[in-house]
């Protein structure tokens, strides 16, 4: 007599836990880069439903409790505990700021924005389908072919945007991409296409170059380096990444001061206000060199013989020296080498991605960003996601 296997039936709450997963994924990698060209705006509306999705599929699949043992060890590490007193001393450095109700104001944004992805990454399923993990390329591939169509001629995607931002706003979506490639890269090799991590790469130089931005063309061409070696030798990668970063933070006021007196003929003409920006910065440091000035002290000081508001330095380790001082070097030190080393530690898909992520994330931090803008860090929080899909999608191969 004939039997059948009959599958056990389906549990309603695990699949429409599924379907946030993939929604909120779909809505983060895919329609997030796309409309970061047009908006910022939407960006900040798009990020946060995305990121509630997932928790909402986590407490539907019964994972909260999981989630929260995994949210308590993260936040007990040692990187994070190094980050966090950066936040401390930041928070206490509000005392002697010039304006201390708006950067009160300001740090439980940023705040806000850490733990937000904490816990969404912690939310996350332990093992992600392949399925998932691809929306990952197709979401990169769509955001720069767009952006390679709005930079043609004629390109009726010119007008789009809030008008006299077109410009800022694509900059800034090339900013993001720059970061989202390597987990698009880092998941189509999880499948061994390489020839794809190869298109994905020549796509996004198409549109880099199409920008017209020689720090975010850089700051790719970096990871493209990072990412080559850390497939060979992840550990060298890693002390590469971690010591590069300590020394463009730790020698910031020097790099500032020799810029000043000899950058001037190494930029082109655009420089030379960001050269004059790092000579004034620098010029002030030795009047609040332990303490700093206070957090967000940029936005109220002036510079310069005309009295200009400095508003930000346009380079995050002068911002940092500058407005934490001494103190607050030696804890992002702390929190830099902490967390790129534990990179070499991480999941075999996920770390080479990781480590080129960190790489351009430096090269555009250092060379032309502020360290607290909110967008910024919602970038590198949204970036984190996509990685932490990626590094369950290889615990799943290792199965």
């Amino acid at each position: 007599m004939e039997r059948r296997a009959y599958e056990a039936p389906l549990d309603p709450a695990l699949a429409v836990s599924g379907l946030l997963t993939r929604l909120g994924l779909f809505l983060l990698v895919i329609f997030a880069p796309f409309f970061a060209m047009f908006s910022r705006h939407a960006v900040a509306i798009i990020v946060p439903i995305a990121t509630a999705l997932l928790i909402l599929a986590a407490a539907l699949d019964n994972r909260l409790p999981t989630a929260l043992r995994r949210l308590q060890g993260a936040l007990t590490s040692p990187r994070t505990l190094a980050l966090l007193a950066l936040l401390v001393w930041a928070a206490i450095s509000i005392w002697w700021t010039p304006r201390p109700a708006s950067a009160a104001g300001r740090l439980p944004g940023i705040l806000g924005i850490v733990l937000l992805f904490a816990v969404t990454i912690s939310c996350l399923k332990p093992r992600v389908r392949f399925s998932d993990a691809n929306l990952i390329p197709i979401g990169v591939a769509i955001a720069s072919v767009t952006l390679i169509l709005e930079y043609l001629p004629g390109s009726p995607l010119q007008g789009l945007g809030e008008t006299g931002t077109e410009d800022a706003e694509s900059t800034r979506a090339a900013m993001l991409m720059t970061l989202l490639a390597w987990p698009a890269v880092g998941a189509v090799l999880a499948r061994g296409r390489s020839w794809q991590a190869l298109l994905i790469c020549l796509v996004m130089i198409l549109a880099l170059w199409l920008v017209h931005d020689l720090v975010i063309f850089a700051a790719f061409i970096a990871g493209i380096v990072v990412m080559t070696l850390a497939l060979w030798r992840r550990r060298a990668a890693a002390l590469a990444v971690a010591i590069s970063a300590l020394v463009l933070l730790v020698l910031a006021p020097l790099a500032g001061w020799m810029m000043a007196r000899w950058g001037g003929f190494l930029l082109p003409a655009e420089g030379d206000h960001l050269v004059a920006l790092w000579r004034d910065v620098t010029y002030a440091l030795p009047n609040h060199l332990l303490a700093g000035f206070g957090y967000d002290s940029s936005s109220s000081l002036t510079r310069g013989v005309g009295g200009q508001l400095l508003a930000s330095p346009h380079n995050a380790a002068l911002q940092i020296w500058l407005e934490l001082g001494l103190v607050g070097v030696a804890l992002a030190a702390l929190a830099l080498w902490l967390t790129l080393m534990g990179m070499n530690r991480d999941d075999d898909r996920s770390a080479p991605a990781a480590l080129a992520v960190s790489a351009s994330a430096l090269v555009m931090m250092f060379a032309g960003l502020a360290a607290w803008q909110p967008w910024w860090l919602m970038a590198l929080g949204l970036t984190s996601v996509s990685l932490a899909f990626l590094a369950r999608l290889g615990a799943r191969r290792r199965d």
